[in-house]
């Protein structure tokens, strides 16, 4: 029977379709396995000394549960950073979760595997076992938060500290508000990293754009004047009403600052006095301290909206004025009628519903096209949202569409407001084509359009012969051979792919000079149009990625006591190391204190020339 033949023949080509994608789908997938890595930037490390622990994965992936850290004392983390590169039209990327710890106590300590679920089964990293010794008195630099043996930083919370404020705690649901993120500081700051941003569970929020380089200005706190700079700020709308949390901003700053020294309980030792504390005479001087910032949760209270909205009422909050026109009064049949409503003012505009309207039977409608022209401030949410409605009315006659409703919720009368505008209605003329042929008086009866009647088919069917069977037929040899030599083509553009990303290391190591000169040619520019600010950003910039590159750190790790050990590691003069070392630090002061320690601009511009070309001169020999 025929109908028995082709069941047959479509199990077997369903059979042959699956070993297809087994061959050239499943196979390649599970060619390339992902790991996740685990690495530290120091071992040995000393007690009270910080290190960086983290675990990258070539890939994406979910769920990432980390070892247990109770050995050592855990300043930030886990932070998270994900990074993508395209080379040659193909894509790699990797994720990482990254922790900065500080060691206790001496003693050996061992940090077991962490966990992340990637393609559907968890992938595990390495044991790492970490070696503490003792710390030597005076090396290394005080960090986090901590002393250093003889010396004293004095700094705490009274000296830098991120705030949060908003600028109403107490609103109405869909109510905007407008959150602040503010970083306060009496000490010189180098540099600062934001490692968690609030989540802002229960609220819709939109970032407002920030300067490139932090703003600073003086702000007077109990009679103490500290230097502040706006970090974020962002419009937030809550979805839910009762007490909702901003949860807490947390980052890390590196402050300059004066160390002194401990005082010593010796009667006779003259540097205890004041005068001999001074840097001049070298007991003590500035230090670079890391220092671990966290703002306090901040509250808002979220009420409920008035009971027994108005029925056209769908969630706007804010001030708001509507109009509405239809572009065809007087149509013909089959032709498109636009109806639109323009929403402005200030609000939610982002989470407005389109308003319902009352369209009949016989004109056929589609889902409303939106479109926003809204901007965001300090102010919240200002501009359009413009709704439009396509109608196609079929049939020939008069039609009331009736009026179109909006209602809003204003939080300065405490009431809702409804907006009507209308009525409209359609006068359908009959088209050219005669519209639709009709049975009966309504669209529940019977209608056909006339040009889309299909005539009965009078071609001879193509039939399947009795016994024919798809085993051994050449299709079927076709599907088996193919899979094979797709998949080996395939391979062979893996592995050819893979040769060419593990060079990009080395064509960036290649290109790190030219792209350094071309940004401080950037730098030049900016210098000549008098944008200092601009040219110290540029310059520092440049001398970063010029590092990065040249000696291959990856930017999760490159700081300048790694770019240090790898450039003396590398054969470079000490003294060409330092004054690098000392280029970049110039360089930040500028940016983040206004201050400039190694002479002026221009001799600055000449000094990165010069030690980039003297550090390409080295590495190359």
């Amino acid at each position: 029977m025929p109908g028995t033949i082709t069941i047959t023949h479509s199990n077997r080509l369903l059979r042959a379709l699956g070993i297809a994608v087994f061959w050239f789908v499943i196979i390649p997938l599970s060619a390339g396995a992902q790991t996740l890595t685990a690495t530290v930037t120091k071992n040995p490390v000393a007690v009270n000394d910080q290190f960086e622990l983290k675990f990258t994965l070539d890939g994406s992936g979910t769920k990432f549960r980390a070892p247990s850290l109770n050995d050592f004392m855990v300043l930030s983390g886990p932070n998270q950073s994900q990074s993508m590169q395209f080379y040659n039209g193909s894509m790699s990327q990797s994720l990482t979760f990254s922790y900065i710890l500080q060691a206790k106590k001496e003693g050996t300590f061992r940090i077991n595997p962490a966990l992340i679920e990637s393609g559907g089964k968890d992938i595990s990293s390495m044991p790492i076992s970490i070696t503490v010794v003792k710390g030597q008195p005076g090396s290394g630099q005080a960090q986090g938060n901590q002393q250093s043996q003889g010396e004293k930083t004095n700094i705490s919370t009274n000296n830098i500290f991120i705030r949060v404020s908003v600028d109403k705690s107490s609103v109405y649901l869909g109510e905007a508000i407008v959150v602040t993120y503010k970083l306060y500081s009496n000490v010189q700051l180098v540099n600062y990293a934001i490692s968690k941003v609030p989540a802002l569970t229960g609220f819709w929020s939109h970032d407002l754009e920030m300067p490139a380089q932090l703003q600073l200005h003086n702000e007077n706190i109990n009679g103490v004047t500290y230097q502040v700079g706006e970090i974020k700020k962002a419009v937030i709308f809550p979805q839910q009403s009762g007490t909702l949390t901003i949860d807490p901003m947390e980052g890390e700053v590196i402050a300059r600052i004066q160390v002194k020294r401990a005082k010593s309980n010796n009667p006779f030792d003259l540097f205890n006095d004041p005068f001999f504390n001074d840097p001049f005479f070298g007991a003590g001087g500035y230090r670079d301290v890391r220092y671990a910032v966290k703002s306090d949760p901040v509250r808002v209270t979220v009420k409920d909206l008035p009971p027994n909205p108005p029925s056209s009422f769908k969630g706007a909050v804010g001030k708001f004025s509507m109009a509405a026109s239809i572009d065809k009064p007087a149509p013909k049949a089959n032709d498109a009628v636009s109806l639109k409503v323009k929403i402005s003012g200030s609000g939610n505009l982002k989470l407005l519903d389109a308003p319902s309207i009352a369209v009949p039977e016989d004109i056929e409608t589609y889902e409303p096209k939106t479109t926003d022209n809204v901007a965001f401030s300090v102010k919240g949410a200002n501009g359009t949202r413009t709704i439009e409605y396509l109608l196609i009315p079929r049939i020939p006659g008069k039609y009331d569409l009736g009026e179109v409703a909006f209602s809003y919720f204003d939080p300065a009368k405490k009431s809702y407001v409804t907006i009507n505008k209308g009525p409209f209605s359609l006068q359908v003329e009959k088209g050219a084509d005669g519209g639709y042929a009709t049975v009966g008086s309504g669209k529940s009866e019977f209608k056909v359009l006339g040009r889309d009647i299909r005539f009965i088919k009078t071609n001879v069917p193509d039939f399947i012969e009795t016994g024919h069977s798809f085993v051994g037929s050449w299709l079927f040899w076709l599907l088996v051979i193919l899979p094979p030599l797709l998949f080996a083509g395939a391979l062979l553009y893996y592995r050819k792919n893979r040769e060419a990303l593990m060079n990009v290391a080395l064509m960036r190591s290649k290109k790190a000079g030219k792209m350094a000169r071309k940004r401080l040619s950037k730098a030049k520019a900016l210098l000549d149009t008098g944008n200092e600010a601009g040219f110290y950003d540029e310059t520092s910039k440049a001398l970063w990625d010029y590092s990065g590159h040249k000696l291959g750190i990856p930017v999760a790790s490159l700081s300048k006591e790694i770019l240090t050990a790898k450039l003396l590691g590398s054969g470079i003069d000490k003294s060409l190391v330092q004054g690098f070392s000392d280029l970049i630090d110039s360089c930040e002061m500028s940016r983040f204190a206004g201050a400039v320690s190694n002479g002026t601009p221009s001799a600055v511009y000449e000094k990165a020339i010069e030690l980039i070309s003297s550090i390409e001169n080295g590495l190359s020999k």
